[in-house]
């Protein structure tokens, strides 16, 4: 792996962290902003999007991006079953409308297949107040830890 896939790596990992986290009767935050193309609402940074088709880090925009709908995370049975738990983490776009692009979600790691596919069946239903650069909604690459715990 090159420095700068390295360092992109190291990068999306520490966002995981001031994201929040997903899981068995945890809360993800969210956020209380209004979103466009919701009746009424605006985004952080005003209704404008950005022509601009560049994805950007989240160290590079004003306001990154804020979870504020998503369904509920089902944790697969069969790996609730096999008692297998942990976290996903996973790697997402989030596009100018604030709706993650399928295309662009990948897994950074995970400890079990199933889980990954419940965490990218969730985040696909997940919408976020958009990232905002000088004012403008903007295309933002951000890491999205979902948490898989048992209950004792």
């Amino acid at each position: 792996m090159n420095s700068a896939s390295a360092r992109a790596r190291l990068m999306l990992i520490a966002l995981a962290a001031t994201l929040g986290c997903v899981g068995a009767g945890v809360i993800f935050p969210v956020a209380t902003a209004r979103v466009p193309g919701q009746p009424g609402t605006e985004t952080f940074c005003g209704s404008a999007a950005s022509p601009d088709s560049t994805v950007y880090d989240t160290t590079q925009v004003t306001q990154r991006p804020v979870l504020y709908d998503a369904n509920t995370l089902k944790y697969p049975g069969t790996a609730r079953a096999r008692r297998v738990q942990g976290r996903v983490l996973l790697a997402v776009t989030v596009n100018v409308d604030g709706r993650p692009d399928p295309q662009s979600i990948e897994t950074l790691s995970s400890p079990d297949a199933e889980l990954t596919d419940a965490a990218t069946h969730w985040v696909r239903s997940a919408m976020f107040v958009p990232a905002c650069l000088s004012g403008r909604s903007v295309r933002v690459r951000v890491a999205i830890p979902v948490d898989f715990k048992l209950s004792k």
